[in-house]
């Protein structure tokens, strides 16, 4: 059989493809996952509905390297949902002027007047309407009301509100800047993923098709189109055809599957034995991650607390002489159940209060390449963080606002112990970029690996539709695709972009 579709990973820009293009009864879908499927609510593990976040039994098992010589886990999620199933539901979106940037290098149709609509068709916001807010969409969003903040989460607002930040009601505004009520994807604490919101309700469809525990090895190419892809499913080697194909893997996998099908920087390729079709020497560069820093605390013992409250309140916020509106984000992280952060044994052991300066806006760029053409050995990885002046510049002050916030009388009573952390590194710039660099980690938030452009970027991969340079019926839809990251937790937009890019799909753009 050939589909007129196949999309390969189905997770937060995959899933709402499938759906999306489905949609359409005359057309007939193939969605391939790696990992397993949960068709229903009640047949879906734990941990995917109701853990903080989960790196247990559904994760790539992927690592990288943080900074030079130090190697940390890369979460990714491997199912159904994909890194929207097993992520922290922040459901943040990117600023206008992520996308007015991304307009200037050559990206018209994607203005923040043009990806606004798509943000709103995906959302069902239960607290706002009008202009900037959808109302049915598939994915809901809530916060948390301030009655049920908690003791620590309420204090964290009101220590960042004696620092200074103005109170936000609604993060998703884009204008706002401060401290407020994080918008999440739950519903009564169950995690709104993609498999939830988009699959769910797609799945009696005749014409869509579902196949989990299929590992994608590369699209096949002939004559510069891409006519299908070679997989391996039950430890058979198969071949499955489609009028197009679309990778939706996200910003590791996707580039690595394009370089497994001779898409990418020809001298890489070339001396794996792998036949360079067609030379991009952006696949696999310019990635992007959200560096962040988790400074420790132990509460005092007997804190009141409700082990479900994790993140009501979040901070986005313009570092000091900065350009870049909204460039860093301040979060308080508190768990006191280890069974909400599954396969996070490297924390130290609830209850504890993380606090996390992360920048958003990072101008250090880091790197994937394959280092075989086996499909089973996942890309090395370099993220490459805080390694310019201006990272390591905003990154040292977002830690000393956190070391403020946490000293201050509406906190200090609620600590116990801070751990690893003095007062003599932070008074210090060089030792405090020290522990910066041997201590940050990642937000989860990788993309730019096959970053969109016009031809005339030697670094695109694909256009500003998505489809790849020099190859007929093949696209890339998903994280990596950002030609910068956007100033927000990444879930959301790479939702938006599957919006995006299904309507021109749809029309057979």
């Amino acid at each position: 059989m050939q589909y007129d579709d196949i999309i390969v990973g189905a997770g937060s820009s995959g899933a709402v493809l499938a759906a999306r293009l489905s949609e359409d009864p005359v057309r007939t879908v193939l969605l391939l996952e790696a990992g397993p499927d949960y068709p229903t609510i009640g047949q879906t593990p734990d941990d995917l509905l109701h853990s903080f976040a989960s790196m247990a039994a559904h994760d790539w098992g992927l690592a990288a390297q943080a900074t030079p010589g130090r190697e940390i886990p890369y979460p990714r999620g491997m199912v159904t949902g994909g890194s929207s199933a097993v992520n922290a539901t922040m459901a943040l979106r990117g600023t206008p002027q992520d996308f007015d940037e991304w307009v200037e290098w050559g990206n018209d149709e994607w203005s923040f007047a043009k990806v606004l609509p798509f943000y709103r068709k995906l959302e069902n916001d239960r607290d706002y309407s009008g202009d900037f807010h959808g109302t049915s969409g598939p994915i809901l969003i809530e916060r948390l009301p301030k009655q049920t903040w908690q003791p620590i989460g309420s204090a964290f607002f009101e220590a960042c509100r004696a620092t200074g930040f103005a109170e936000v009601t609604d993060h998703n505004d884009p204008a706002s800047t401060g401290v407020g009520p994080t918008p999440r994807n739950r519903h009564n604490q169950v995690r709104i993923s993609t498999a939830i919101g988009y699959l769910a309700p797609a799945r009696n469809r005749l014409n869509l098709t579902i196949r989990s525990a299929v590992n994608v090895h590369r699209v096949l190419v002939e004559n510069g189109r891409a006519i299908g892809v070679e997989l391996e499913c039950g430890g058979v080697i198969q071949r499955v055809h489609g009028l197009r194909v679309t990778i939706s893997a996200g910003a590791i996998n996707s580039p690595a599957m394009l370089m497994r099908s001779g898409i990418g920087p020809h001298n890489e390729l070339e001396e794996l034995g792998i036949n360079c079709l067609l030379n991009l020497a952006g696949v696999g560069k310019n990635l992007i991650d959200h560096p962040m820093l988790f400074i420790a605390a132990k509460p005092v013992p007997g804190v009141a607390h409700d082990v479900d409250v994790t993140t009501p309140v979040i901070v986005r916020y313009t570092a000091g002489s900065s350009r870049e509106f909204n460039d860093m984000q301040l979060g308080a992280y508190i768990f006191f159940d280890e069974a909400l952060i599954p396969g996070f044994s490297w924390l130290t052991p609830p209850p504890i209060v993380l606090f996390t300066p992360g920048l958003q806006r990072p101008r250090s760029r880091g790197h994937l390449r394959l280092t075989t053409a086996d499909p089973d050995v996942p890309p090395e990885i370099h993220i490459n963080f805080v390694n310019d002046s201006e990272d390591v510049r905003r990154m040292l002050e977002g830690v000393r606002i956190a070391w403020r916030v946490m000293h201050g009388p509406h906190l200090s009573p609620y600590i116990k112990e801070i751990l690893g952390l003095t007062q003599e590194i932070v008074d210090s710039d060089s030792a405090l970029a020290d522990f910066i660099r041997d201590n940050c980690t990642t937000n989860f938030h990788p993309v730019a690996t096959a970053r969109m452009g016009p031809e005339s970027d030697r670094m695109a991969v694909v256009d500003q539709y998505c489809r790849v340079h020099g190859v007929e019926g093949l696209r890339v839809v998903d994280a990596s695709v950002m030609p910068n990251i956007v100033r927000a937790n990444t879930n959301l937009t790479c939702i938006m972009i599957g919006e995006r890019v299904a309507q021109w799909m749809r029309a057979q753009k």
